[in-house]
């Protein structure tokens, strides 16, 4: 009853504090500005990510769980809002972001003590264990790229929010069959939070457009949200769920920013350089309207993260699967490609 209570608590948390500080957010001028890029209509609000942190903390203080081993998880959310919140006001630096990025999984690495020790078996021998200093730096990597890749993804209203709820029911009932109960119960409080700020920012039929934005502090929040339960859900002494499960619950956003990344590379630009080449911007400009690509996205994702999960509940190869999945994103690259360069040849 109480855990019930909990997320219908930090559902309205959140609304109520999208509502109190959108005002203040015109006024303050913390908003976000068409322009090139950027196609969205009017400025709109960048406040989602302090509202959903807002309404989890307030969730979380009600739970009737230990938050003691989420101490460092509450710290890094913290800080990673904080710092995003500035950067929305004023724009920092990348550096500046990615230093904050990199200091949020030290805190989950050294405080939090949740790190990647092993990836399973990938390679059709055995399970890969990995040493002390290759994991942090295997952690590491993981958790810059998932919040990378769900800062990437948000480019439509309505697109990351959806992805990242998908991601997270998945991730819920990871946790319910493997019995991992406590993590549970902050996954339902995070997929709460999401589903409060989707009310504002998912393009409803009688609305146009957002009425807010998560902004750099909402997508980072939630990126470290995943990366953190991607890697305790999967690393847990207890019933674990095998870490190529993990690609397939993230497929989306990982299909999208590898392949945005590795299309920088061979151009020869900058690995931070923002343009419009993301695969929602390919359907955009072939004249997909935003409401399906959200629901291509959002259902392809759930199905693909549904059959990782299937295929660890009845133990199908884990080398298979990874050889799978690395064989979908490579569809998925050489599609988007096609259609990229068929659209700048016309």
């Amino acid at each position: 009853m109480m855990s019930f209570f909990s997320l219908v608590l930090t559902f309205f948390i959140t609304i109520c504090c999208i509502l109190l500080l959108r005002p203040l957010a015109l006024r303050l001028d913390l908003i976000d500005t068409p322009d090139i890029r950027k196609q969205h209509q009017g400025n709109i609000p960048l406040i989602g990510g302090l509202a959903m942190l807002m309404g989890l903390l307030v969730g979380l203080l009600t739970l009737p769980i230990s938050l003691q081993n989420y101490r460092s998880f509450i710290a890094g959310s913290t800080l990673l809002v904080f710092v995003g919140m500035l950067d929305d006001f004023q724009e920092l630096s990348p550096k500046s972001r990615f230093f904050a990025q990199i200091a949020a999984v030290l805190l989950m690495i050294f405080w939090g003590n949740v790190y990647i020790k092993h990836l399973g078996n990938l390679i059709f021998f055995k399970d890969i264990y990995l040493g002390y200093y290759t994991s942090l730096i295997v952690t590491l990597i993981a958790g810059l790229g998932i919040i990378n890749a769900i800062n990437m993804i948000d480019g439509i209203d309505g697109l990351a929010g959806t992805l990242v709820l998908v991601e997270l029911i998945l991730l819920i009932y990871a946790a319910n069959i493997t019995q991992q109960f406590s993590a549970m119960l902050i996954l339902l409080l995070l997929a709460s939070c999401v589903l409060g700020f989707i009310c504002f920012n998912f393009p409803f039929f009688a609305r146009a457009h957002a009425q807010i934005f998560m902004g750099d502090a909402g997508s980072m929040l939630l990126g470290f949200g995943l990366v953190w339960f991607l890697i305790e859900l999967s690393q847990s002494k207890i019933r674990p769920i095998t870490p190529v499960t993990m690609l397939w619950v993230m497929s989306i956003p990982l299909f999208d920013a590898t392949a945005v990344m590795l299309h920088r590379l061979i151009k020869g630009q900058s690995m931070v350089f923002s343009d419009r080449q993301h695969g929602h911007h390919v359907l955009l400009e072939l004249k997909f309207f935003p409401l399906q690509i959200i629901i291509l996205f959002g259902c392809t994702n759930f199905v693909l993260g549904l059959i990782g999960l299937c295929a660890f509940y009845y133990q199908f190869n884990e080398s298979i699967m990874f050889i799978s999945f690395l064989i979908l994103f490579v569809i998925y690259f050489f599609v988007v490609n096609y259609y990229r360069n068929s659209l700048i040849k016309k």
